[in-house]
């Protein structure tokens, strides 16, 4: 199944900021506790946790739609264990989520104070 990047683009907000971003460990858990509520269908619980920039630009209903169009990969069948880095002030934390008919690379930006200043779905690249 081909599945079109627009429509799993959620959001990747490019904010900078010069205080240290979130250690690997929480930065890891936070991304995790947001993929987790997006595969329970808890927008509210993932978008309480953006920061203001994200809030203003993503609500629970435009990511409740962005994860439907996820959601026709099939179900989830196993994700890979993250990859993390600092970019821009930030940790990205990106996660491959193998669904039944793709995989998909799930970007989580965390920002110092533990808030989702990114979040961002595109296809797989081997």
């Amino acid at each position: 199944m081909r599945v079109h990047p627009l429509l799993l683009a959620a959001l990747l907000c490019a904010a900078t900021g010069t205080v240290c971003a979130q250690g690997a460990p929480d930065a890891e858990a936070t991304s995790a506790r947001v993929l987790d509520q997006l595969d329970a269908g808890d927008f509210a619980a993932v978008t309480a946790g953006f920061d203001a920039q994200m809030s203003a630009a993503l609500d629970a209903d435009k990511l409740r739609a962005v994860q439907t169009q996820i959601e026709a990969a099939g179900p989830v069948t196993s994700r890979d264990a993250p990859r993390v880095t600092q970019q821009a002030g930030m940790t990205v934390v990106v996660t491959r989520i193998h669904r039944a008919q793709a995989s998909l690379d799930a970007t989580v930006a965390i920002d110092a104070a533990g808030r989702v200043a990114g979040l961002h779905f595109a296809p797989a690249t081997p």
